[in-house]
């Protein structure tokens, strides 16, 4: 959360059209490897539980 604020703040800073664009896709791929991390993370609890 915090890398991708910074991020943001760092394009909202940067006139060049392409270094916004790669920084939003830098931003995107971030939250997705954070979104897979937490998924996997919730379905390794749910297995402990049931144990």
């Amino acid at each position: 959360m915090i890398a991708t604020k910074i991020i943001g703040l760092t394009s909202a800073l940067t006139k060049s059209k392409k270094a916004k664009i790669g920084l939003l896709l830098l931003e995107i791929a971030i939250i997705a490897v954070a979104y897979k991390s937490n998924k996997q993370e919730k379905a390794s609890l749910g297995t402990d539980e049931s144990m």
